[in-house]
């Protein structure tokens, strides 16, 4: 997938084009997309998901924005294993917030992308405080030359995936709550900085990640069964939070992967967060905390050698 900030004009053969800010990519998300990727493959055209950076919210609200579940470099690691063609970014500013719905459409969507057909989820607004739906963007369609289209709701439990659902389940610890609405793990991507070695000591080698600070809703602390990409899935142990057995003062990611030999230092692991395992806890001695460890992978290797269904192509 090809990634671009829409500034230019592009030539597209037959643009199908969704818009949305795919905060999560999550299950619904994964359904438009499908249905945007069909109609582009009948009409040998280009599947086009146009979002948005930073989150409209981020602007809009400031510092009262909810947190997010996906950055953009997460966000695109994400569209585009589901087959997306190209991914338009679009900065979001105030003047963007300001264009009513057809300037939107006209000034992304028409003169930029050229599309020819416009897949919307059920519940879309676009433009000025949300005031374009799927009547607006029907009768621009008739006006600019396209066809619309919608998707209706993606339903778990009988109500509407949405990232404020999930936003919701990882705020209260349910982890396997929110990864049945993504419809696979809860993505993290981090750099891998030197760590103090304790883990390689300890016999169970660490990488050591950093984020980004983009104002991202980060897990509950504790310990998860989780993949990593390298690119290949591979099955991994991270621990998030205080070490403290080690009396750590600051919060850290440090993940295990399973049967792994490398240098890993500098590079930015994609991950997804699959179960939870179980609280962070102190413990009275290095050969207590190795064995907890040793059942810690056990499990981690259980669990993910289970086949696991996800609406994410892989």
């Amino acid at each position: 997938m090809r990634a671009i900030t829409l500034v230019d004009p592009l030539d597209l053969p037959h643009p199908v084009v969704t818009v949305g800010t795919f905060d999560g990519v999550h299950v619904g998300h994964a359904a438009v997309l499908e249905a945007v990727r069909a109609e582009a493959g009948a009409k040998q055209g280009t599947c086009v998901a146009v979002t948005f950076d930073p989150h409209p919210r981020q602007v809009i609200d400031g510092v009262q924005a909810p947190p997010i579940l996906t950055t953009l470099a997460e966000k695109t690691w994400r569209i585009g294993m589901l087959g997306v063609d190209l991914l338009a970014i679009v900065p979001f500013t105030q003047s963007v917030r300001e264009l009513s719905p057809q300037d939107f459409v006209h000034h992304f969507l028409v003169e930029r992308l050229g599309a020819q057909s416009v897949i919307l989820g059920y519940d879309h607004g676009f433009g000025k405080d949300r005031a374009g739906g799927l009547e607006t963007m029907t009768a621009l369609g008739d006006r600019f030359g396209f066809s619309v289209h919608s998707v209706p709701p993606t339903l778990v439990d009988g109500n509407p995936v949405s990232s404020t659902r999930i936003r919701t389940a990882l705020a209260q610890g349910d982890l396997d709550g929110a990864t049945q609405l993504i419809g696979s793990g809860y993505p993290l991507m981090g750099q891998v900085v030197k760590g103090e070695g304790q883990g390689k000591q300890l016999g169970f080698p660490t990488a050591n990640l950093v984020f980004e600070d983009a104002g991202k809703l980060l897990p509950q602390p504790g310990v998860y069964a989780a993949r990593v990409f390298l690119p290949e899935p591979r099955s991994a142990v991270l621990n998030f939070g205080h070490r403290p057995t080690f009396r750590g003062t600051q919060k850290t990611f440090e993940v295990h992967i399973l049967d792994f030999e490398g240098d890993l230092y500098g590079q930015t692991l994609k991950l997804e967060l699959c179960h939870w395992l179980r609280a962070e806890q102190k413990f009275e001695n290095l050969e207590a905390l190795v064995r907890q460890i040793q059942s810690d992978t056990e499990t981690t290797r259980h669990l993910l050698s289970q086949k696991e269904t996800t609406l994410l192509r892989r």
